[in-house]
Protein backbone atom coordinates (compact mmCIF):
# COMPACT_ATOMS: atom_id res chain seq x y z
CA UNK A 1 0.00 0.00 0.00
CA UNK A 2 1.37 3.45 -0.91
CA UNK A 3 1.66 6.28 1.54
CA UNK A 4 -1.09 8.16 -0.28
CA UNK A 5 -3.56 5.59 1.02
CA UNK A 6 -2.79 6.59 4.60
CA UNK A 7 -5.04 9.63 4.81
CA UNK A 8 -7.31 9.29 7.86
CA UNK A 9 -8.40 12.42 9.69
CA UNK A 10 -6.42 12.15 12.91
CA UNK A 11 -7.79 15.18 14.73
CA UNK A 12 -10.43 14.19 17.26
CA UNK A 13 -11.86 17.19 19.06
CA UNK A 14 -13.43 14.92 21.66
CA UNK A 15 -10.01 14.56 23.28
CA UNK A 16 -10.10 16.44 26.56
CA UNK A 17 -6.35 16.80 27.00
CA UNK A 18 -2.96 16.09 25.45
CA UNK A 19 -2.75 12.62 27.00
CA UNK A 20 -6.00 11.56 25.35
CA UNK A 21 -4.91 13.07 22.03
CA UNK A 22 -1.67 11.08 22.17
CA UNK A 23 -3.58 7.88 22.92
CA UNK A 24 -5.78 8.53 19.89
CA UNK A 25 -2.67 9.15 17.78
CA UNK A 26 -1.19 5.79 18.81
CA UNK A 27 -4.44 3.99 18.04
CA UNK A 28 -4.61 5.69 14.64
CA UNK A 29 -1.03 4.65 13.90
CA UNK A 30 -1.67 1.04 14.87
CA UNK A 31 -4.72 0.93 12.61
CA UNK A 32 -3.51 2.95 9.62
CA UNK A 33 -0.06 1.35 9.39
CA UNK A 34 -1.10 -2.28 9.84
CA UNK A 35 -1.46 -2.94 6.10
CA UNK A 36 1.86 -1.24 5.39
CA UNK A 37 3.90 -3.06 8.02
CA UNK A 38 2.16 -6.39 7.29
CA UNK A 39 3.35 -7.86 10.55
CA UNK A 40 2.28 -7.57 14.16
CA UNK A 41 3.80 -4.55 15.87
CA UNK A 42 3.44 -2.36 18.93
CA UNK A 43 3.39 1.39 18.80
CA UNK A 44 4.51 4.09 21.26
CA UNK A 45 4.35 7.87 20.95
CA UNK A 46 6.07 10.36 23.23
CA UNK A 47 6.05 14.16 23.27
CA UNK A 48 8.08 16.61 25.38
CA UNK A 49 6.34 19.12 27.67
CA UNK A 50 7.91 22.25 29.15
CA UNK A 51 9.00 21.69 32.75
CA UNK A 52 7.20 18.32 32.87
CA UNK A 53 8.09 14.68 32.18
CA UNK A 54 7.67 13.35 28.66
CA UNK A 55 4.08 12.39 27.84
CA UNK A 56 3.76 8.85 26.49
CA UNK A 57 1.12 6.48 25.17
CA UNK A 58 1.50 2.96 23.79
CA UNK A 59 -0.28 -0.17 22.67
CA UNK A 60 1.43 -2.43 25.23
CA UNK A 61 3.28 -2.27 28.53
CA UNK A 62 6.41 -4.01 27.15
CA UNK A 63 6.65 -1.41 24.38
CA UNK A 64 6.26 1.44 26.86
CA UNK A 65 8.90 -0.17 29.05
CA UNK A 66 11.37 -0.36 26.16
CA UNK A 67 10.86 3.30 25.31
CA UNK A 68 11.14 4.29 28.97
CA UNK A 69 14.49 2.51 29.24
CA UNK A 70 15.55 3.83 25.85
CA UNK A 71 15.13 7.43 26.97
CA UNK A 72 17.68 6.91 29.74
CA UNK A 73 20.45 5.83 27.40
CA UNK A 74 21.65 9.15 25.99
CA UNK A 75 22.34 8.50 22.31
CA UNK A 76 19.54 6.04 21.52
CA UNK A 77 16.99 5.55 18.73
CA UNK A 78 14.39 7.44 20.76
CA UNK A 79 16.73 10.33 21.51
CA UNK A 80 17.53 10.52 17.79
CA UNK A 81 13.84 10.87 16.92
CA UNK A 82 13.35 13.47 19.65
CA UNK A 83 16.18 15.41 17.99
CA UNK A 84 14.36 15.27 14.64
CA UNK A 85 16.13 12.28 13.05
CA UNK A 86 14.67 8.87 12.16
CA UNK A 87 16.36 5.76 13.56
CA UNK A 88 16.00 2.09 12.61
CA UNK A 89 17.15 -1.22 14.06
CA UNK A 90 16.25 -3.67 11.33
CA UNK A 91 17.00 -6.95 13.09
CA UNK A 92 18.29 -8.46 16.29
CA UNK A 93 21.04 -10.57 14.75
CA UNK A 94 22.87 -7.61 13.17
CA UNK A 95 23.53 -5.03 15.90
CA UNK A 96 23.41 -1.41 14.77
CA UNK A 97 26.93 0.12 14.89
CA UNK A 98 25.58 3.24 16.62
CA UNK A 99 23.80 1.20 19.30
CA UNK A 100 25.69 -2.13 19.38
CA UNK A 101 24.08 -3.34 22.62
CA UNK A 102 20.57 -2.05 22.05
CA UNK A 103 19.36 -5.41 20.80
CA UNK A 104 19.61 -6.73 24.37
CA UNK A 105 16.97 -4.25 25.54
CA UNK A 106 14.71 -5.27 22.67
CA UNK A 107 15.27 -8.98 23.20
CA UNK A 108 14.39 -8.77 26.89
CA UNK A 109 11.02 -7.24 25.94
CA UNK A 110 10.38 -9.72 23.11
CA UNK A 111 11.19 -7.43 20.18
CA UNK A 112 13.64 -7.79 17.27
CA UNK A 113 13.06 -4.66 15.18
CA UNK A 114 12.60 -1.00 16.05
CA UNK A 115 11.71 2.11 14.05
CA UNK A 116 11.64 5.62 15.54
CA UNK A 117 10.48 8.62 13.51
CA UNK A 118 10.23 12.25 14.65
CA UNK A 119 6.91 14.01 15.18
CA UNK A 120 7.47 17.64 14.21
CA UNK A 121 5.26 19.56 16.64
CA UNK A 122 6.98 22.94 16.24
CA UNK A 123 10.09 24.07 14.34
CA UNK A 124 12.34 23.11 17.29
CA UNK A 125 10.08 20.73 19.19
CA UNK A 126 9.90 17.05 18.27
CA UNK A 127 8.02 14.08 19.61
CA UNK A 128 8.76 10.48 18.63
CA UNK A 129 6.66 7.72 17.11
CA UNK A 130 8.15 4.26 17.62
CA UNK A 131 7.14 0.94 16.10
CA UNK A 132 8.41 -2.32 17.62
CA UNK A 133 8.14 -5.78 16.12
CA UNK A 134 9.00 -9.25 17.33
CA UNK A 135 10.24 -10.17 13.85
CA UNK A 136 13.39 -9.29 11.91
CA UNK A 137 13.56 -7.18 8.75
CA UNK A 138 10.06 -5.73 9.20
CA UNK A 139 10.90 -2.06 8.75
CA UNK A 140 11.99 -1.94 5.13
CA UNK A 141 12.75 1.36 3.37
CA UNK A 142 9.20 1.41 2.02
CA UNK A 143 7.76 0.99 5.51
CA UNK A 144 10.06 3.68 6.87
CA UNK A 145 8.83 6.10 4.18
CA UNK A 146 5.20 5.30 4.97
CA UNK A 147 5.68 5.73 8.72
CA UNK A 148 7.54 9.01 8.17
CA UNK A 149 4.63 10.30 6.05
CA UNK A 150 2.11 9.20 8.65
CA UNK A 151 4.17 10.78 11.42
CA UNK A 152 4.19 14.11 9.59
CA UNK A 153 0.38 14.17 9.36
CA UNK A 154 -0.03 12.85 12.89
CA UNK A 155 2.27 15.52 14.33
CA UNK A 156 0.40 18.31 12.53
CA UNK A 157 -2.89 16.90 13.77
CA UNK A 158 -1.68 16.60 17.36
CA UNK A 159 -0.21 20.12 17.35
CA UNK A 160 -3.43 21.58 15.93
CA UNK A 161 -5.50 19.79 18.58
CA UNK A 162 -3.25 21.30 21.26
CA UNK A 163 -3.70 24.77 19.75
CA UNK A 164 -7.48 24.35 19.64
CA UNK A 165 -7.58 23.27 23.28
CA UNK A 166 -5.44 26.24 24.28
CA UNK A 167 -7.70 28.62 22.36
CA UNK A 168 -10.81 27.07 23.92
CA UNK A 169 -9.31 27.35 27.38
CA UNK A 170 -8.53 31.03 26.81
CA UNK A 171 -12.06 31.61 25.52
CA UNK A 172 -13.55 29.85 28.55
CA UNK A 173 -11.42 31.93 30.91
CA UNK A 174 -12.44 35.13 29.14
CA UNK A 175 -16.09 34.17 29.25
CA UNK A 176 -15.82 33.40 32.96
CA UNK A 177 -14.07 36.72 33.57
CA UNK A 178 -16.75 38.64 31.67
CA UNK A 179 -19.50 36.85 33.60
CA UNK A 180 -17.78 37.70 36.89
CA UNK A 181 -17.42 41.30 35.73
CA UNK A 182 -21.16 41.48 35.04
CA UNK A 183 -21.95 40.22 38.54
CA UNK A 184 -19.57 42.72 40.13
CA UNK A 185 -20.93 45.60 38.05
CA UNK A 186 -24.53 44.80 39.02
CA UNK A 187 -23.56 44.52 42.70
CA UNK A 188 -21.78 47.88 42.49
CA UNK A 189 -24.91 49.35 40.93
CA UNK A 190 -26.95 48.14 43.90
CA UNK A 191 -24.44 49.66 46.34
CA UNK A 192 -24.41 52.93 44.38
CA UNK A 193 -28.21 53.16 44.61
CA UNK A 194 -28.24 52.37 48.32
CA UNK A 195 -25.37 54.68 49.27
CA UNK A 196 -25.65 57.38 46.59
CA UNK A 197 -21.96 56.98 45.78
CA UNK A 198 -19.74 56.62 42.73
CA UNK A 199 -18.82 53.34 41.08
CA UNK A 200 -15.30 53.60 42.51
CA UNK A 201 -16.65 54.05 46.04
CA UNK A 202 -19.09 51.18 45.55
CA UNK A 203 -16.31 48.88 44.40
CA UNK A 204 -14.23 49.82 47.45
CA UNK A 205 -17.17 48.91 49.70
CA UNK A 206 -17.45 45.58 47.89
CA UNK A 207 -13.69 44.98 48.17
CA UNK A 208 -13.69 45.71 51.91
CA UNK A 209 -16.57 43.31 52.44
CA UNK A 210 -14.64 40.70 50.45
CA UNK A 211 -11.55 41.21 52.63
CA UNK A 212 -13.46 41.13 55.92
CA UNK A 213 -15.29 37.93 55.00
CA UNK A 214 -12.21 36.34 53.39
CA UNK A 215 -14.20 35.69 50.22
CA UNK A 216 -13.60 36.52 46.59
CA UNK A 217 -15.16 39.77 45.37
CA UNK A 218 -17.25 37.76 42.90
CA UNK A 219 -18.74 35.63 45.69
CA UNK A 220 -19.71 38.71 47.72
CA UNK A 221 -21.19 40.30 44.59
CA UNK A 222 -23.25 37.18 43.86
CA UNK A 223 -24.66 37.28 47.38
CA UNK A 224 -25.79 40.87 46.79
CA UNK A 225 -27.47 40.29 43.43
CA UNK A 226 -29.23 37.09 44.55
CA UNK A 227 -31.87 39.27 46.22
CA UNK A 228 -32.63 41.28 43.08
CA UNK A 229 -36.21 40.72 41.77
CA UNK A 230 -34.99 39.34 38.45
CA UNK A 231 -31.77 37.85 39.73
CA UNK A 232 -28.50 38.39 37.92
CA UNK A 233 -28.92 39.69 34.34
CA UNK A 234 -27.76 37.23 31.69
CA UNK A 235 -24.32 37.94 30.24
CA UNK A 236 -24.49 38.00 26.42
CA UNK A 237 -21.46 37.24 24.27
CA UNK A 238 -21.26 38.29 20.66
CA UNK A 239 -20.83 35.66 17.99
Amino acid sequence: MGTAALSPTLIDLRAQDSAQSLTLLVRAAASALSDVVRSAFDCVAIVPRPHQPLLSAGTSDPALHVIGDDQDGGNTPTSQALAGNPAVITNGYSPHPQWPDHWRLLEEAGFRSMLCVPLVLEPDRFGALTLLSGRDDVFTPGVVAAVMAFGKRAASSYALAEELRTAQSCADQLQSALKSRTTIDVACGVIMAQNRCSYEDAFQILARASSHRNLKVRIVAEAIVENLPGGLPTTHFGR
